[in-house]
């Protein structure tokens, strides 16, 4: 699939030229810790003792390995009114929203590609809620894989003009910047249509590697026309596979698995990205798993391989 070139760089609500990532930052989505939170993808193997759905052991964890920024799946979260004091800077952690996981079972599919008010209403409450915060993105979703039906993709992307740019406009008022995911929903090309037709400046992109190849992209093409309009990143390897099997391909530890990470960083650069490179894991297939580790490992593997992160110190240990 051919894809435009990218033209410009959004940062902080003002579209401005790239230039040359200077930092990439280390961060978290909760996301990986989702079976600790008691979600079992297709495959897993459930842990015994779930965790409460409550922010602090994932807070904690990302302070003891220093890093730069934590994006809290909203869906493992009791509520936006509880939240406010969770998503302050904590000892140098940004702390920000990621909004449109449909789980549990009950759970808006994002903005379920547009067809729902209820959907928009809650995205409402979690902008309202992420006012203020140390980071200023909020990563959200149009819908998911479950969500998408069979329908042409100019008419999804048609529906969720209005419902993305009335969030983008509400986020607006508050100084909240949308990160709208390639969610195993939209191909590459239908995001940047999606971005084209809402023209909305505090609106770019949260990109995910693993969902490019889900959805048949290519996952360096996709990232190289997905990247300029990239607000944060969602980074997965991924062992040897069908990617577009049920839950996705099979996640690792970042550089343990087949997928060119160096080259989707070596993208993400010449395209002046300088924002959060978030460790995810997602489906992770049978058997247990130790998330904690595996997380660990993988934000040593990014810290040697970001560019201009592996010079920095981390706080208790070397980054």
């Amino acid at each position: 699939m051919t894809f435009p070139a990218g033209r410009y760089h959004r940062r902080g609500g003002q579209v401005r030229p790239s230039r040359g990532g200077e930092r990439m930052q280390v961060g978290i989505d909760s996301y990986s810790y989702h079976r600790r939170y008691g979600e079992t993808r297709p495959g897993e193997t459930p842990v015994a003792d779930p965790w409460p759905l409550q922010a602090t052991p994932v807070i904690d964890h990302a302070v003891a390995l220093g890093v730069d920024a934590l994006f809290l799946e909203t869906c493992y979260l009791p509520g936006p009114g509880e939240l406010r004091e969770a998503g302050r800077a904590r000892d140098g952690v940004g702390i920000a929203f990621s909004w449109g996981h449909p789980w549990p079972s009950g759970q808006y599919h994002g903005l379920d590609g547009g067809r729902s008010w209820g959907a928009e209403q809650d995205l409402a409450r979690w902008i309202d809620a992420a006012s203020g915060f140390a980071h200023d993105v909020l990563r959200i979703t149009g819908g998911s894989p479950t969500s998408r039906g069979d329908e042409p993709a100019d008419v999804l992307v048609e529906r969720l003009v209005g419902p993305v740019r009335r969030a983008a406009d509400r986020a607006a008022a508050s100084g909240i910047q949308l990160g709208l995911e390639n969610h195993g929903d939209l191909r590459a090309g239908d995001i940047l249509q999606l971005l084209e037709r809402v023209e909305r400046p505090n609106l770019g992109v949260c990109l995910d590697n693993g969902n490019l190849i889900r959805v048949g992209d290519d996952m360096l093409e996709g990232t190289a026309a997905l990247a300029p309009h990239a607000l944060l990143v969602q980074l997965k390897d991924h062992v040897a596979g069908d990617p577009t099997i049920l839950g996705g391909p099979v996640c690792t530890v970042l550089g343990e698995g087949v997928a060119p990470l160096d080259r989707v960083i070596d993208e993400l650069a010449r395209a002046g990205f300088d924002g959060p490179v978030c460790v995810e894991l997602a489906s992770l297939g049978p058997g247990d798993h130790d998330e904690l580790e595996m997380i660990e490992r993988s934000i040593a593997w990014l810290r040697d391989h970001l560019p201009a992160t592996n010079q920095a110190v981390a706080r208790g240990g070397s980054r």
